[in-house]
C-alpha cells in the first residue's frame, strides 16, 4: 500500500494531530498522487520533459477539449493504483480551467478535482 505525504489545500505538507508529518496511503494516497500527475506541466520537469499534462497546447495556446481529455486519461490511467476513469469532466471559465475525474483504483473510488 502507497504511502505519500499528505498536502493541504496549499499543497504544503502539515503536522497531523499527533505532531508528526501528516500522511496517506490507500485509496487517498492514490488521489494525491493522481492529482500531483495532473498539476505537472509537460516540460517543466528536468528529467522527464515529455511528460506531464500538455496544458499550454491544449487548453491555453489552443482550446481542444477533446485533446485534454486524452491526455488527462492517459495521465490518470498512468497512476500507479488507478485501474480506471470512471468519468472525466472539464470546464474552462476565462482564465481558469477546471476538471473533475472519478478514478478507479485498486483500493476503492476516488474524485480528483482541480479545485
Amino acid at each position: 500500500m502507497p504511502t505519500v505525504i499528505a498536502e493541504n489545500e496549499n499543497r504544503d505538507m502539515f503536522r497531523g494531530s499527533d505532531g508528526n508529518i501528516a500522511m496517506l496511503s490507500g485509496v487517498d494516497a492514490v488521489a494525491q498522487l493522481a492529482k500531483s500527475r495532473m498539476e505537472a506541466q509537460r516540460g517543466e520537469m528536468k528529467y522527464a520533459a515529455n511528460s506531464g499534462m500538455p496544458t499550454r497546447a491544449t487548453a491555453w495556446d489552443t482550446f481542444n477539449p477533446k485533446q485534454f481529455d486524452a491526455a488527462a486519461r492517459s495521465i490518470l490511467l498512468g497512476t500507479p493504483g488507478v485501474t480506471g476513469v470512471q468519468s472525466f469532466e472539464m470546464f474552462r471559465d476565462g482564465n481558469d480551467l477546471n476538471y473533475t475525474a472519478v478514478i478507479t483504483t485498486i483500493y476503492g473510488t476516488a474524485t480528483v478535482t482541480s479545485q
